[in-house]
């Protein structure tokens, strides 16, 4: 840690003369020694990023009472008024403008003793955090003026869900009902200040229900996907378009993504999470081995046939023994596996894979067989003779 004595080097007789940079980063060193290892040091988060600073008592009697602090960051630290800083299991907000020391950056924060519940314009539910104070809130450095019982003060953080919130909006705040009667958002920026005042009309109830349409136990192929399919009602009427969060119980069995795509990973069972307006449902997932495809093809029907007579033969298609359906091509060869005019295919019906042949001339000939898509071919013509009546 260096100290460094002001006072003696402007009186010292000798100059000595220190650049600017020099002395922040001095006073930088010293703020970090002091956040890591020092009793003030804390570790909190911020707008959701852990961050390790500096918290102190505030004396100010301005705000006797309110358990605010002077918290002091690091100088690379995103923060504004109105930020959130989580700290020793309790919310608090940033009510001051954000000082830049150049080596750190300083604040004041007041901790929230209150909450109150918010659906947004699409009916998610957010619990807002707030400072609620028992009066109006003055220009003169957050000065409470002292009003009628039945009116609060109360600040909470400007951000794109907060100014959804709207002038005659009635919340729930402890166990009793406030309506709003004005918004400030100029006062401070980076903060609402809402007016509110007592109501005998309760805040809006809302009754989510969330159901996973796909069941509740399902199993699936390794490296296949799944979509989920979901239905969240507000009151029993079915929103169009919820905020789904879906989470899986194990990332080596299963993935999902932000849309409910399910992918099996690994061998297993896992459970995926549906969670949307503080309701959720599972569903368990097993996740078994690829099936490995055997495909074989039988023909059948007569080894011989009369010359100038005909008949019929038939193909089976089969997967590990049982029959799949599938479209057939029937040839003919000659035992040496190359074209022949002993016999004649004259007519085969590819869908119910049967075939007619007819006898030409005497002598041995193959018949063969493969699907359309050419996924099943017969390995080993049946061997058919042409024969003579007598």
């Amino acid at each position: 840690m260096i100290i460094i004595d002001v006072r003696s080097e402007w009186i010292d007789t000798t100059p000595n003369y220190y650049a600017k940079e020099e002395t922040i980063s001095d006073v930088k060193e010293n703020f970090d020694i002091r956040r890591y290892y020092s009793a003030e040091g804390s570790t909190t988060i911020i707008d959701n990023i852990t961050t390790q600073v500096i918290i102190q008592s505030h004396s100010n009697p301005l705000n006797e009472g309110k358990y605010d602090k002077k918290i002091h960051m690091p100088i690379e630290t995103v923060v504004n008024t109105g930020s959130i800083v989580e700290w020793e299991s309790n919310k608090w907000i940033i009510v001051s403008n954000i000082d830049n020391l150049q080596a750190y950056k300083t604040a004041s924060m007041i901790k929230s003793n209150n909450t109150f519940p918010f659906y947004d314009s699409s009916s998610t539910l957010h619990t807002i955090h707030c400072i609620v104070s028992k009066g109006l809130i003055s220009l003169d450095e957050q000065k409470i003026i002292s009003t009628l019982d039945s009116e609060i003060a109360v600040q909470i953080s400007n951000t794109s869900i907060t100014r959804q919130i709207e002038i005659n909006d009635v919340f729930k705040i402890g166990i009793r009902s406030w309506q709003v009667t004005n918004i400030d958002d100029i006062t401070v920026l980076g903060l609402l200040i809402l007016k509110m005042v007592y109501s005998e009309i309760s805040q809006e109830t809302h009754t989510f229900v969330l159901t996973i349409l796909n069941g509740t136990n399902l199993s699936i192929q390794q490296d296949n996907t799944l979509q989920l399919n979901v239905n969240v009602t507000d009151n029993g009427v079915l929103l169009l378009n919820p905020t789904i969060t879906y989470l899986s119980s194990n990332n080596l069995i299963c993935t999902v993504n932000s849309s409910g795509l399910v992918t099996s990973v690994g061998i297993g069972s896992c459970s995926i999470s549906a969670s949307a307006n503080g309701v959720s449902e599972d569903i368990v997932i097993e996740v078994i081995a690829e099936e490995q495809s055997n495909y074989t093809l039988e023909i059948s029907g007569s080894i011989s046939i009369i010359k100038t007579y005909t008949k019929e033969y038939l193909a089976v298609f089969k997967n590990n023994g049982l029959p799949i359906v599938k479209e057939s091509i029937f040839w003919l060869t000659g035992i040496d596996n190359l074209p022949t005019t002993l016999a004649t295919i004259t007519s085969q019906n590819a869908v119910n894979n049967t075939c007619e042949i007819k006898g030409n001339n005497l002598g041995s000939i193959k018949l063969w067989c493969k699907s359309v898509d050419e996924e099943i071919i017969s390995q080993d013509g049946m061997v058919i003779q042409i024969k003579s009546l007598f």
